[in-house]
């Protein structure tokens, strides 16, 4: 497959034209007379200027500037695809204040843009130091760059030069300026590979990253300063690029997000350019430029891999392209040579390419021939394992199909844009019909674009059938969650069939109308259309499809409390599914029956059925129909050997794992259900133990007072019953809520005491956790040496008893203690432990607890890129499982990780977002501790009126909530701003 052709002539950048005619005309005069006429400050006024918008490379920058600034030399690359922003992280570090100061006037900038010989370098960095033509203008040039003391030399676009013909003269030119004592050199340039013959930094040895989303979302404001809904899909598409990101930010300034996202579906990366269209004005020209680079013309057949590779959102392992491309050779060194030129990137073991680069290689670059068909063969063969799900091999098939559903889909719905009658369509709609399948059942992948691809496609070919076939599987989607949006559709292709005159496509539609009105409670019209589906399906003669309606009826018909009508239709249904061999249905109508079961109170023939139904579903991979059965199952339980009673302790278990699982609103309103039943029961035990389960639900949700207010109550209520476990449990929940609401001394008190009590009855794990809240409250009252003899002896305890979550807990908090104490790396140690062994025993809110703990160590060792790193996780992590307290602490955290870089009017916006939300939460504490930061951050931007403001608002609240260290911090500060003030003559 031919290489592109550039649309453009490279190199007629204004820095790189005025090189060349600066360099034509010291050619022209052999005795170097013009070399004096060069201004001497002509290279500064050349060099690019520091980057206005700047997001996502901030730590990348610091940690350059460190090594620039350091007493010896440094050799820095800067690789990555192009439209990274490495030209941006150069610019950034020559224009650094610290940088200016060491290096002064001798910071040197040359671009290689269309200089591709180690000569026409050298030649530019002759012009550049004023020396004049000769035969030894190497040893001239070396000279000169010795003679100036500290020199930084940056040789932008170096990949013109080094991927080339000459590659080898580049590298031993840089290997000599490498060996310069008194030179450090900063390269930027595209692709993964270091030039070899320079001892590079390990700091920057990597490629660029994308930006992070929170960073896209920032560079997009800052420049568009508008946004709606569609922003974060629009952002997604560009893949975190940062020139694409910028170009169409600038589009932003006049056009929605919602508009650009839908102009970029139609022009691709043609839309994302500004007039000029050079490499840093347009993303098309930023991409041809890889694909036209020296490396990939050496390897022919890696722009037919990269086409190929683009129909792949997933990416693929590169030692399976031999498996799915047989008649492609050389795919392993095509596959490197991709990666060498960052057109791909080794992403979790798989090859795959930024969301932009996609984009327009399918539309200038599209895949074709014999290597297109092989593509297509493999991945519509892979969708034949769907086929097995339902099976005994379910298992086998989720595993092949989950990280390859996105490949499957994308391949489909390009042999569907592209169909014609030459295609073999029934093979097409097998494989999307397996797929859809497979979706529908899993919850992987989103079928919708797919189906609605092959319903157009199927209309141009003129074959109504299957476009109304396919309608009718966008309804069935759609029904999942868009209930009226399906009911529509659905009506429409019930319509489409009936015009065709096709009986057993409009019974269907009508089947999943009735499906779709009972999950809108219309019962009675669900009733209505699900019996008329079945009469016809049987005038038809289609057994499963009547079995279908079946067991629609009998689950709308027990939500009518019609339950033996109910039973007879699920029994009935199950008996065909059987006899038509399909298990997952009668599974279901299993379940179904020990639903109905329960409801007529024959609780030992509903654990019967639950269980087969669980068996089966499990065997067949359907998941959550197993779990669901295992709900019923121990509902069923309960209801039979106790009745209300059992029932209500049902509920309350369920509570408890809800819980545990961090779903603490559903937790919470079933501890509330199971506390109602057992007050009816008159089971006082009962209702007490939900009340201490409904307190320790109300602190997660940071409820506190609330919380503080059930687990005083349940606790007396335990006490009067003669219940001491159950007391001492409510007596650490009180002392850990009371440490929430920041009254360390009294959180002491009640959790001395419930340790005390633990241990009279002998219950050394509550005693364990009581022993780790008193550490970490002794922490909080900055009595480090007490807190860490504490959690010691707790974690020590907890090994003995086998606990490894209080362990792993104790072993966090210990980490956090000697961080405490300035003992970084043992903290540090600590924490990665913590986390690794959170991680093995699945408890993901430890996990993401020693993250963020971790962020805060590396800070404290100047470790500001990766504190960064960890915090931005942690808050997301914190984010999707809804706790709220800990993203605020991560996002203070992050505000002054911020300040530290320098960054102040990002930390700004960072503390003051954290402020908000611990005010919407009541943390009061968070407050004050924000108000602290945005007071010393006040005074490092000058505005010490700012900054009393904040100092003296955080004073009153640490004084009302106890906190003497940081009273007597806010006092001194405020002190030490009075005594700066000028006094005012009278």
């Amino acid at each position: 497959m031919s290489q592109l052709a550039l649309s453009h002539t490279v190199g007629t950048g204004a820095r790189v034209a005025g090189i060349v005619v600066r360099m034509d005309r010291l050619e022209r005069e052999t005795a170097g007379s013009l070399a004096g006429q060069v201004p001497e400050l002509l290279l500064l006024a050349e060099m690019p200027p520091a980057p206005v918008v700047f997001h996502g490379r901030d730590d990348l920058v610091e940690s350059i500037v460190e090594l620039a600034c350091h007493n010896t030399t440094c050799r820095i690359p800067l690789l990555g695809p192009g439209g990274i922003g490495k030209t941006s992280v150069a610019a950034a570090v020559i224009n650094n204040r610290r940088v200016r100061a060491k290096y002064g006037r001798h910071i040197l900038f040359v671009s290689c843009e269309g200089l591709d010989t180690a000569e026409g370098i050298l030649n530019a960095l002759a012009a550049s130091l004023h020396v004049p033509p000769g035969l030894e203008v190497l040893r001239a040039v070396l000279t000169s760059l010795l003679s100036q003391g500290c020199v930084l030399l940056a040789l932008d676009n170096l990949e013109t030069a080094w991927d080339s013909l000459d590659k080898t003269n580049v590298e031993q030119l840089l290997s000599k300026l490498a060996e310069l004592s008194s030179l450090s050199l900063l390269v930027t340039m595209r692709g993964a590979v270091r030039p070899a013959g320079v001892d590079w930094a390990e700091t920057c040895a990597d490629p660029l990253t994308p930006l992070s989303h929170d960073a896209a979302r920032q560079l997009w404001m800052s420049i568009a300063r508008r946004r709606d809904h569609n922003v974060d899909q629009l952002l997604n598409r560009l893949d975190g690029l940062p020139l694409a990101i910028t170009l169409l930010a600038h589009q932003g300034q006049l056009v929605s997000p919602t508009d650009l996202l839908e102009a970029y579906e139609s022009e691709r990366t043609a839309l994302v350019e500004t007039d000029g269209g050079d490499r840093l004005t347009s993303l098309d020209v930023s991409i041809r430029l890889s694909i036209n680079s020296h490396t990939m013309s050496q390897n022919p057949n890696a722009a037919q891999l990269l086409s190929l590779l683009c129909l792949l959102p997933e990416g693929v392992t590169i030692s399976d392209l031999p498996k799915i491309l047989p008649t492609v050779q050389g795919t392993r060194k095509s596959a490197l040579a991709l990666v060498a030129v960052a057109l791909a990137a080794n992403v979790n073991g798989r090859l795959r390419a930024l969301s932009p680069i996609r984009d327009f290689v399918m539309e200038h670059l599209p895949p074709g021939g014999i290597s297109l068909v092989e593509l297509r063969a493999h991945y519509m063969l892979l969708a034949d394992e769907a086929e097995k799900f339902g099976t005994d091999q379910s298992r086998t098939a989720i595993g092949l199909l989950s990280p390859e559903i996105g490949n499957i889909n994308s391949v489909l719905r390009h042999c569907w844009k592209g169909a014609s009658f030459r295609i073999d369509v029934e093979a097409l709609c097998i494989a999307t019909d397996r797929l859809l399948t497979f979706s529908y059942f899993t919850g992987f992948g989103d079928c919708l674009p797919l189906l609605e691809d092959a319903k157009k496609a199927l209309e141009r070919m003129g074959r109504p059938g299957a476009a109304a076939a396919y309608t009718l599987d966008i309804g069935h989607v759609l029904s999942g969650n868009h209930y009226m949006p399906a009911l529509e559709v659905l009506r429409d292709a019930k319509a489409m069939f009936e015009v065709l005159g096709d009986r057993l496509g409009a019974a269907e539609c009508t089947w999943s109308i009735g499906n779709t009105l009972r999950m809108l409670d219309r019962s009675d019209d669900a009733l209505s259309n699900l019996e008329q589906a079945k009469a016809e399906f049987e005038t038809i003669g289609d057994r499963r499809g009547a079995a279908q309606c079946m067991q629609g009826i009998g689950d709308t018909m027990r939500m009518l409390n019609r339950n033996d009508d109910a039973l007879s239709n699920l029994e009935q249904a199950k008996a065909e599914f059987e006899n038509t061999g399909d298990r997952r249905g009668a599974a279901q109508c299993m379940h179904g029956i020990g639903d109905t079961l329960r409801m007529l109170n024959r609780n030992d023939d509903a654990l019967s059925s639950l269980e087969q139904a669980k068996t089966e579903l499990e065997i067949i991979g359907d998941q959550l129909g197993a779990a669901q059965c295992m709900h019923g199952i121990a509902k069923a339980e309960f209801d039979n050997i106790g009745d209300r009673l059992g029932a209500a302790q049902c509920v309350q278990g369920i509570g408890n794992t809800l819980r545990m699982l961090n779903r603490n609103e559903d937790a919470l309103s079933n501890l509330e259900q199971a506390k109602a039943e057992f007050e009816n029961t008159g089971d006082r035990r009962g209702a007490a133990q939900c009340m201490h389960g409904i307190g320790d639900t109300l602190r997660m949700l940071n409820r506190n007072d609330d919380a503080l207010s059930n687990l005083e109550q349940a606790k007396a209520e335990l006490e009067t019953i003669g219940d001491h476990l159950g007391a001492a449990r409510c007596m650490q929940g009180i002392g850990n809520t009371l440490h929430m609401l920041n009254r360390y001394d009294d959180a002491l008190s009640n959790l001395e005491q419930a340790k005390a009590e633990f241990e009279n009855i002998c219950d050394g794990a509550g005693a364990a956790q009581c022993m780790q809240g008193i550490g970490i409250t002794l922490r909080m009252l900055h009595r480090y040496d007490d807190a860490l003899s504490n959690l010691e002896q707790a974690k020590a305890e907890f090994e003995t008893i086998g606990h490894r979550l209080g362990a792993a807990q104790s072993m966090q908090s210990i980490g956090i203690t000697l961080r405490m104490l300035n003992r970084y790396d043992e903290a540090l140690s600590s924490l990665e432990h913590a986390k690794a062994e959170f991680e093995t025993i699945g408890h993901r809110l430890g996990s993401v607890q020693s993250m963020q703990s971790i962020g805060n160590t590396l800070r404290m060792l100047h470790r500001y890129d990766d504190a960064l790193s960890s915090l931005e996780h942690a808050k997301a992590e914190y984010e999707t499982i809804g706790e709220r307290l800990g993203a605020a602490h991560c996002m203070k955290s992050i505000g002054v990780t911020l300040r530290l870089l320098n960054r102040y009017d990002d930390a700004l916006s960072s503390l003051e977002q954290a402020k908000a939300d611990f005010e919407l939460i009541g943390d009061r504490l968070g407050i004050a501790e924000c108000g602290r930061c945005l007071g010393y951050l006040a005074i490092d931007q000058g505005d010490s009126e700012r900054a009393r403001l904040m100092f003296e608002q955080s004073l009153v609240i640490y004084h009302e909530i106890g906190v003497t260290s940081c009273t007597k911090e806010c006092r001194g500060v405020l002190e030490e701003l009075q005594s700066l003030t000028p006094s005012s003559n009278v």
